[in-house]
């Protein structure tokens, strides 16, 4: 299924660049008149559908309009599909200062929604979940190691591994920098013990057990590695998230405030 997923946003990404650059190159279209005013109407309708979500969340009659999660699915993608139509709306050129300002504010929200969506996926269950608790994955944590006890008393040399992995992550180092260095280096420190881990039960798969058990073992191995990391960077993560979040609003006013200028502009002159 991830397969095919990945497949099918690769194949909407090729359709998007190829039309890109036929509308760049050519003259499909005018952003004044026909198609092209029609892809700009669109694009900022659903841009202005952006404030939606927020005031979802902080207008008192607005609580009971659907779950929430309804709303942010949808902020999610009209935060896509309106700047994808004004960016062919413009066929990827700049004409005025004024639309010059807006698409810079407009890229800057997006790029800002695109570092959102990293942080929140950190502090959630999913995508669309609920919110996590450093409790809840403490508890996932120690369940998971727990499970891994019986499966590594003959496997010395991956409980240690585990072991060395869980001393890395509780470390904390000195200073900003060491901090900043130790949290940013944490995922890929995760994925070279999983390379190691491999790498000893593949040495171990003749003698020991079946490759499937083997398979079983990795995954539940990953499962744990994940767990633990997740559990490290869950606070700092929580911090980012509400920085982000004091800054990402501004912005949206932003964007909403310099196309709105760009529209009167356009159909005043």
């Amino acid at each position: 299924m991830r397969i095919a997923q990945q497949t099918a946003w690769v194949l909407v990404a090729a359709l998007l660049a190829g039309g890109a650059v036929l509308v760049h190159g050519g003259e499909a279209w005018g952003p004044g008149q026909g198609t092209g005013y029609a892809l700009g109407v669109t694009g900022g309708s659903l841009m202005l559908a952006l404030l939606l979500y927020p005031l979802r969340k902080r207008v008192r009659f607005m609580h009971g309009w659907a779950p929430l999660k309804h709303w942010f699915k949808f902020h999610m993608a009209a935060g896509i599909l309106g700047p994808l139509a004004v960016l062919f709306h413009s066929t990827f050129h700049v004409g005025s200062l004024n639309a010059a300002v807006a698409l810079g504010c407009m890229l800057l929200v997006v790029s800002s929604g695109v570092v959102g969506r990293f942080l929140y996926r950190r502090i959630h269950h999913g995508m669309y979940g609920a919110h996590a608790t450093l409790k809840e994955l403490e508890d996932i944590m120690q369940r998971d190691l727990k499970t891994l006890e019986p499966l590594l008393e003959r496997r010395p040399a991956v409980r240690a591994e585990v072991t060395r992995f869980a001393a890395l992550v509780s470390h904390r180092p000195q200073g900003r920098i060491g901090r900043a260095w130790h949290f940013g280096t944490l995922g890929l420190r995760r994925m070279l013990a999983q390379r190691r881990l491999r790498r000893s039960l593949a040495s171990q798969g003749s003698r020991s057990a079946s490759s499937a058990e083997l398979a079983a073992l990795l995954r539940t191995l990953v499962d744990t590695l994940q767990a633990v990391q997740r559990h490290a960077q869950f606070s700092t993560f929580e911090r980012l998230f509400s920085l982000w979040h004091v800054i990402h609003i501004p912005f949206l006013w932003m964007m909403v405030i310099t196309a709105l200028v760009h529209v009167v502009a356009v159909h005043a002159y």
